[in-house]
């Protein structure tokens, strides 16, 4: 009790320590955690409502309160899902491209998040009823009326893939800008997951509540039409908390400045392995989310409990993920993201199967999903980190962080499930779940006092199996994943150093970056030449007691020990690159590249570049080194070839094939947040007109500096192997006046001390 009581004393004070400023060796503060959590709530409810509105073939809202037959719900999602694909790279394109101060996703929150809400009240308002008596009559063997409600429910569902998706990855991938330290996202994300999950279990016990009040079921769309307009107004005031109270924080130099086209961001995507298997285990796993409408087929259609008490169900299941969340980040740390992930969804997989054991129980299958939720709850938490892991690994591979392009290539993934998600309509239909099997909507053949006699207990068991299956093919993916814990620890690192020299070589270096890059190195340099320590779990297994404690200790020290040897060698190797056999023969050849200068591409020959990439190909591949030398040759000749038609493309002999003026695109930059401060000035004292007026001119700044990124993204794709080439001398440059930056490191630190030392200003 006194452990319990001391804890928590402690806690309260980091809090008050740390409510404005980061612990050491952490980014974010206990107020930014807060608010990204206790925001999440509100950002839920949005979420909730975009997620259970949008058309999928396990959508039971479209198919039994607004009545869309499951082979039409499918023909909708497949078009919508066709049309999304430019849709996301839009989105994708507005991501990574997006500067100023606000940031790449914190700027979406309010303005994709209000127009999802009045997007889902346009929903589930629509008077779709009505429209039967005002345009009586068939056409093609279907009311007009049903026509008119297939072609609202489209629209509104088109308009959520952009809306809702864009709100949703803005607020889900926030966290991977908030903080570079994988286990502190992985610590805030079960916070989040804490305290937002009140959204959906509000939802889930106050629905069922509002159908028994009304003297209804959850089938009628009444139920949404009142609790709906509720949730979207606490939605949009809590996300403004999230919006007000976080700031991003890219491993990234202050002077770099994003200008990359979409289709190369594509290709940078497209070669990340970790990518394809998370998104491959969401792929395989298209059918395991059919289990959350189990218990609802068996109390709707079975009526075997009352609306209240499916509602306190739900309160009970959703009890179940605060568990999974809290143990999540100590599992994490304990085990690694990859254990835990593959041993949950195995857990998933099982906990599934057991409902096979009474179908028509519903608390059976109640606490069968409560336990499902334990474990899924791992997921919620694991899954985000992971995908945050696999950007910082991007961004160290290409050199651009392209967090928004990562939703574009997954689109790929939504036209795999195009096929697949047909399954699960063709699969009902089976059961005569479509329209027009004489029933009001198509799912009322289930029902067990007025549809098809034993039906719902023979579809029930099938639907279990099918679900048992989507779940196992979930999990084989990540047994391929390998981004571990320390090699992400080491990619972050690299970043910092290589973030270091940029900023130094445009003078941009700051204090607190001085220092902790000059502590990482040496650091790095003292570790790479100490011996691993010997470790073994034998060393405390046969101990007891405090000596048993104190063995353990020593253990995970040892284990610490011995990563950061692993990780120092990793940095010192990024130092070091440029005295490798690879190194130099870079050098050599960026080096011979630039002194030609930009004219070079010019004088590309594409014949000539495809015979350098068959021999390229046939270069040896058995060693690491000649992989790593073989990768190079073949990906510096793809390079020319890019090049050489770009500049063809928009070059050639009529535009100057002249590098765009980075000052001009700075000085627009600046004057975007100068604008942005004085409409900010004039709303605050209500001068509208004023305002309206900047605004204007925003817009226009806005425009002029899009179209010289444009012009930049233009010439960095045609000069490619010229701007590589300059990039990395330089970097070698930059890498030789490590000694120039240490010696600020002194005096850096001392005035660093003494403004932390300064009292803190609200």
């Amino acid at each position: 009790m006194k452990d319990i009581k001391a804890k928590a004393v402690s806690f309260v004070g980091d809090v008050k320590s740390y409510w404005s400023k980061p612990p050491k060796g952490r980014y974010m503060t206990f107020k930014e955690i807060g608010a990204y959590a206790f925001g999440g709530i509100g950002a839920y409810f949005i979420i909730q409502l975009g997620s259970t509105l949008i058309v999928s073939t396990t959508n039971i809202i479209v198919s039994t309160a607004i009545g869309v037959s499951p082979a039409h719900s499918y023909i909708i999602y497949l078009i919508a899902t066709i049309l999304n694909v430019p849709l996301t790279a839009i989105r994708a394109n507005m991501v990574d491209n997006t500067r100023g101060k606000g940031g790449k996703y914190r700027p979406y929150l309010l303005s994709m998040g209000i127009p999802t809400a009045i997007i889902a009240l346009i929903y589930v308002w629509f008077p779709y009823e009505l429209m039967y008596s005002m345009f009586p009559g068939k056409t093609l063997d279907y009311e007009n009326g049903y026509w008119i409600k297939l072609i609202v429910v489209f629209l509104c569902n088109l308009a959520l893939h952009f809306f809702f998706n864009f709100f949703r990855d803005a607020y889900e991938n926030l966290i991977h800008v908030l903080s570079p330290n994988t286990q502190e996202r992985t610590d805030v994300l079960a916070v989040k997951a804490v305290v937002y999950s009140l959204a959906p279990s509000i939802m889930n016990f106050v629905n069922p509540l509002i159908a028994q009040i009304v003297k209804t079921d959850q089938s009628d769309i009444l139920v949404y039409r009142i609790a709906y307009p509720i949730y979207a107004v606490i939605g949009i005031a809590l996300t403004i908390v999230v919006y007000a109270n976080t700031q991003e924080k890219i491993v990234q130099a202050k002077t770099h400045t994003i200008q990359i086209r979409f289709i190369d961001a594509l290709k940078e995507v497209a070669k990340n392995k970790y990518f394809w298997i998370i998104s491959l285990a969401g792929w395989l796993g298209f059918l395991e989310l059919a289990y959350y409408n189990i218990i609802y087929y068996n109390q709707n259609y079975g009526k075997t409990v009352s609306q209240a008490t499916y509602g306190v169900a739900w309160v009970i299941i959703g009890n179940a993920s605060l568990w999974g969340m809290i143990a999540a980040p100590f599992c994490v740390k304990r085990f690694g993201k990859k254990a835990v992930l593959i041993t949950v969804n195995m857990m998933n997989v099982l906990c599934i199967l057991l409902m096979l054991i009474n179908v028509k129980s519903f608390w059976w299958l109640v606490f069968c999903i409560w336990l499902n939720y334990i474990f899924s709850a791992f997921e919620q938490i694991t899954t985000p980190a992971i995908q945050a892991d696999i950007r910082d690994y991007q961004q160290y591979k290409s050199g651009e962080r392209v967090d928004g392009m990562f939703a574009a290539v997954a689109t790929i993934g939504n036209l795999v499930t195009l096929a697949t998600s047909a399954v699960l309509p063709a699969f009902q239909e089976k059961f005569g779940i479509s329209e027009g099997n004489g029933y009001k909507k198509p799912f009322d053949i289930l029902f067990v006092d007025s549809g098809e006699p034993g039906l719902l207990w023979k579809f029930l068991p099938a639907l279990i199996i099918m679900c048992a299956v989507g779940a196992f093919l979930n999990v084989l993916p990540y047994f391929f994943y390998d981004f571990t814990e320390k090699k992400q620890k080491s990619v972050i690192r690299v970043l910092k150093v290589r973030s270091l020299f940029e900023d130094y070589s445009n003078n941009a270096l700051e204090n607190a970056q001085i220092v902790e890059a000059i502590e990482l190195v040496s650091n790095a340099r003292e570790m790479a030449d100490e011996s691993p320590k010997e470790v073994s779990k034998d060393s405390y297994k046969s101990l007891k007691g405090g000596e048993k404690k104190a063995a353990k200790k020593a253990y995970r020290q040892a284990l610490e020990f011995n990563e950061e040897i692993d990780i120092a060698k990793f940095v010192c190797a990024e130092l070091d690159k440029f005295e490798s056999d690879l190194g130099k023969h870079k050098l050599e050849v960026y080096k011979n590249i630039y002194e030609q200068g930009i004219d070079y591409i010019k004088g590309i020959d594409i014949d000539s570049v495809r015979n350098e990439i068959a021999e390229a190909k046939a270069l040896p591949k058995i060693t690491p080194d000649e992989k790593a030398f073989r990768s190079f040759r073949i990906e510096l000749a793809k390079t020319k070839r890019s090049a050489k038609k770009a500049y063809d493309k928009y070059y050639g002999t009529v535009n100057d094939f002249t590098e765009p003026d980075m000052d001009e695109l700075l000085a627009l930059f600046d004057k975007e947040d100068e604008l942005d401060g004085e409409i900010f000035t004039l709303n605050k004292n209500g001068d509208k007109n004023g305002a309206k007026a900047k605004i204007a001119e925003k817009k226009e700044v806005q425009k002029q500096a899009k179209d010289l990124m444009d012009e930049f993204a233009r010439f960095n794709r045609a000069a490619k192997p010229y701007n590589d080439a300059k990039k990395l001398l330089n970097q070698f440059e930059n890498y030789s006046h490590f000694d120039e930056i240490e010696a600020l490191y002194e005096n850096a630190k001392a005035q660093e001390e003494a403004n932390q030392n300064k009292p803190e200003e609200e």
